[in-house]
Formats: structure tokens, C-alpha cells, sequence
């Protein structure tokens, strides 16, 4: 769905030869407590087309801590911390910038966020700027009900600069209109397959390249991903238990990161039909055969003795006892596994085949909320600065959550950087993901990949989207009737 607008734009930029923002963990990590004032940019940076201001305003941004963590977004005062430095830094160069003072507002709860919202609009009390929000739960009611602002309609937002996630929105848009933010301000929840290093350099000399090199040279696939887990099984007794078994992957029955391998894998639960419709799509024409090979795969990877889902309720391995060579994790977690003091490392989710040439890292944080109520004057001008800055002013933040979650500075982990780089570059959502609270009745199509795998056979996965395919479809097309 990508328009020619956009590739034009591109061109547009590459003719002109302009510098753009540089990605993720460029910035250095010894340096973190002085990001340069956007005054001292050098002429020929690439810096977004704002005129310095001073509006003498506070900015309100809301943040549900359950799935976004408050002090990964906003601090009221810089600390010891690298990443509480960082976002401080950018909350000063916004102030320094545009006279905005950035106030981060804790909503109470993912079920108590939405009405809340949903007032501020109504009565145009001013109380909310910006809401990062639960991953899906009331985008559904914010939208048909006129509650958001569509990222298209805000010119001071360049939502194709590096540092806004277009593709990603565009994926997700409804009937066109971008009313879900995603830049580089919300990098936060993305998943990652982690891998034991310690445990794999016992298995080196039987791999042709590095992960890491695999990962780059476009060869980390599924079937890939599978040979390098059927290299570690260590059967401890001899007794067909998993008391003190080591296994090459370890997932879990009902972990969203699981779930995600699907659209890692390219494919999508729901997509557009030829007459625009959206419908369930993982057993339309395109997708039955690529499906039907991926679920069988996966199926026969953890019912094999090489692999682990916790399905017998036994203890399950981990990382940090050593006994797990793979898991899949999202980037929050991280610390749990640093945590144990294992040294291990990050990769993106495998690809289908070496044809598909595009990695897809499932985003489970949340999306950037404008309301459709932004004020009078000059504010609604304020609030698109101010993201726009916010944005542009993330890469710091993002290198500083990088050291956080893996315990090095980028320095001293130049292939896992590079890899988390990756992973942000490809990081996607999903429709069904998205609009979730239009099938929450059908719970288990979100959740379709883990089903099939706890519970046993392809066709029972075919049974069960075959019996809930017509009432989804007719939920999708009712909701995305009624967006304006």
C-alpha cells in the first residue's frame, strides 16, 4: 500500500543528497550526558524543518505504564542512570528548542485509560497532548469515534524521515488515515530470538558462519533457525524427562512473542482482499501453501526432542540455568536474562525462506495517540513540533536502552547493535494486533500459531479458522465501515 507520494519523496531526498537522521545507536555511549543543542547543529545535518521557538507551554504526555514504562519515556530530573540521562537530554533539547516543557502523565490502568481519553476529547479540557497507549486495547472506539487525529493531517510532522516508522503505519492505517503513531520514540516492545553464547561456541565449528554473519547475508530462516536448534539436546539422564535436559529452543505456549513468528515469518492474519475488503488471510489463496509449510515446521520444532514448550507443566528450561540454547523474547525482558549472567546475544525472527529478503520484528508497544481535540492558536502547531522533535531527538534514548537491556555500551557489543538495529529497522505490527478489540470474541485467530502447536494438527487450525472466518470478516467489515 505504499504510494507514489512517498517514493517520490524518496527520490526526492536521495537527488538532493540531504544527510538524514542516523539510525539507531549511532550516538556514543561515553557521551550521553550532552546531546548537542539543536541550536549547534551544523548547517549541512539533516535537522527537521522547525523554526526555534519559544511557546512557553507544557506539553502533556500520557503513558500506560503496563506495556510502556514511564521512566523509558519521561523522567522529571536526570539521575545516575545512562537512559535517565539520555531521555532528559531530549526533554531539554525540546524546552531549549521550543519552549516546551515536556510533562509525562501516568494514566491509571489499562482498563481506565480509555474513557479517560476519550473525556479529555469531549470536554476539551487540554489535559492531553499525546497518549501512548495500550498496543491495542479501545483503538477500535478511539477511531470510529473521532477521537484521534490522523498523523497525515500534521504538517510539521516529515513522516518520511528515518525516524518516523511509515511503513508501519501505512500497514496498519485505517481506510487510509494514519491515526497510530510509530517512530523512533516508541522503540521500547519489539521481539528478538535471543541465543545462549556460551552454550552455542560448543557448536561453532559445525556452523559455516556466524549467526550474526547468517542474519546479514539475508540466510537466518526458519529452517536455518531449526538446524542450529537440532545441534544442542543433551537427553542428562537418559530418561526421556526434562529435569536437567538442555535444548536448542524453548518457547512458550501462550507468549505474544510466539504468536509473532508468523508475521516474522511474512505472513499476515489479516489482510485487504482484491475488492478492499479486509478478512482473515493466513488460508486465502496467496498464503495456504506458504502457511501450511510454516505451521508444520514450527509444529514439529517444539514437539521435538530438541525443543521445549511447556506443555507437560514440568519446570522449564532457561537461559539462566543454561539449559535453553533459543528463546524468543521481547526487548523489555531483556533484563531478566541479564539478570543471570548470561552472556547472550539477539537476532531477529528468522524469515520464511532467503526469497523473502525482509525481516519482520513484531512490535507489541504502544502507539502514539493524538487527540482529535488539539487546542486552540497555536497549540495544535506545538503538539506536531514537539512529537516531530521528540522523534528526531530518540536516538540517544534508543542507544541508552540498547546498553540497559543488554548491560554493555555499544562499543563492547558491536555485532548485538547491529542486530538490534536490524530488528528496529524491520519492526512491523498487525492488523489483527491492531484492531483487536473488533475480534476479541475470536481470541484464539491472535493466538492461532501457539494454538496449533499446543494442541496438535494443521487441520485443526484450518476447522477453527473455517468456523470463526465469516463472523471476523463481518466484524472487520462493520468497523472499517464506520471509519470516517
Amino acid at each position: 500500500m505504499k504510494s507514489y507520494v512517498r517514493i517520490l519523496a524518496i527520490l526526492l531526498i536521495f537527488v538532493m543528497s540531504v544527510s538524514v537522521f542516523v539510525g539507531c545507536g549511532e550516538t556514543d555511549p561515553e557521551v550521553t550526558t550532552s546531546a548537542p543543542d539543536a541550536s549547534d547543529v551544523p548547517e549541512d545535518e539533516y535537522l527537521p524543518e522547525i523554526e526555534k521557538n519559544n511557546y512557553g507551554e507544557e506539553f502533556y504526555l500520557n503513558i500506560l505504564p503496563d506495556v510502556n514504562p514511564m521512566d523509558f519515556y519521561w523522567v522529571e530530573e536526570a539521575g545516575d542512570a545512562v537512559l535517565s540521562n539520555a531521555l532528559y537530554n531530549r526533554q531539554e533539547n525540546v524546552r531549549k528548542y521550543l519552549g516546551v516543557e515536556i510533562v509525562g502523565v501516568k494514566t491509571d490502568g489499562e482498563n481506565r485509560y480509555v474513557e479517560p481519553f476519550k473525556n479529555a476529547v469531549k470536554i476539551k479540557d487540554g489535559s492531553v497532548d499525546t497518549l501512548v497507549s495500550h498496543v491495542y486495547y479501545g483503538i477500535d472506539g478511539f477511531i470510529t469515534g473521532n477521537y484521534l487525529t490522523d498523523f497525515q493531517d500534521m504538517p510539521e510532522l516529515d513522516l518520511y524521515a528515518d525516524y518516523w516508522k511509515y511503513d508501519v503505519m501505512d500497514e496498519i492505517s485505517a481506510n487510509g488515515h494514519f491515526y497510530l503513531g510509530f517512530s523512533d520514540f516508541n522503540i521500547f516492545y519489539t521481539h528478538v530470538i535471543t541465543f545462549n553464547k556460551e552454550l552455542l561456541a560448543r557448536y561453532e565449528d559445525q556452523l559455516d558462519e556466524s549467526l550474526y554473519e547468517t542474519v546479514e547475508n539475508y540466510r537466518w530462516t526458519l529452517d536455518k533457525m531449526i538446524s542450529v536448534a537440532e545441534l544442542v539436546y543433551i537427553d542428562a539422564e537418559s530418561n526421556g524427562k526434562t529435569d536437567d535436559d538442555t535444548f536448542g529452543f524453548v518457547t512458550s505456549t501462550d507468549y505474544i512473542g510466539y504468536a509473532g513468528m508468523i508475521q516474522g515469518l511474512g505472513i499476515q492474519l489479516i489482510e485487504q482482499d482484491d475488492r478492499g475488503n479486509y478478512v482473515m488471510a493466513i488460508f486465502t489463496e496467496k498464503n495456504k501453501q506458504k502457511t501450511d509449510e510454516a505451521v508444520k515446521k514450527l509444529y514439529n520444532l517444539v514437539r521435538s526432542d530438541f525443543a521445549y514448550m511447556p506443555i507437560d507443566k514440568q519446570p522449564a528450561p532457561n537461559m539462566g540455568n543454561g539449559r535453553a540454547l533459543m528463546t524468543i523474547n521481547g526487548t523489555y525482558w531483556l533484563s531478566n536474562i541479564l539478570s543471570t549472567g548470561v552472556d547472550f546475544g539477539v537476532l531477529p525472527y528468522p524469515m520464511y525462506n532467503e526469497a523473502q529478503k525482509e525481516y519482520r520484528s513484531l512490535q507489541w508497544g504502544g502507539y502514539i495517540c493524538v487527540p482529535s481535540y488539539m487546542g486552540e492558536n497555536d497549540r495544535p502547531q506545538m503538539i506536531g513540533e514537539t512529537l516531530e522533535m521528540l522523534s528526531y531527538y530518540s536516538d540517544e534514548v534508543n542507544t541508552a536502552f540498547y546498553e540497559k537491556m543488554l548491560g554493555k555500551q555499544v562499543a563492547d557489543m558491536p555485532e548485538d547493535k547491529k542486530m538490534l538495529d536490524i530488528v528496529w529497522d524491520s519492526v512491523c505490527s498487525e492488523l489483527a494486533l491492531t484492531y483487536y478489540s473488533v475480534i476479541k470474541d475470536s481470541n484464539e485467530y491472535l493466538y492461532c500459531l501457539s494454538k496449533l502447536t499446543q494442541e496438535g494438527t494443521n487441520a485443526n487450525l484450518s476447522s477453527y479458522v473455517a468456523g470463526c472466518q465469516t463472523s471476523i470478516n463481518n466484524k472487520l467489515k462493520r468497523f472499517f465501515k464506520n471509519v470516517k
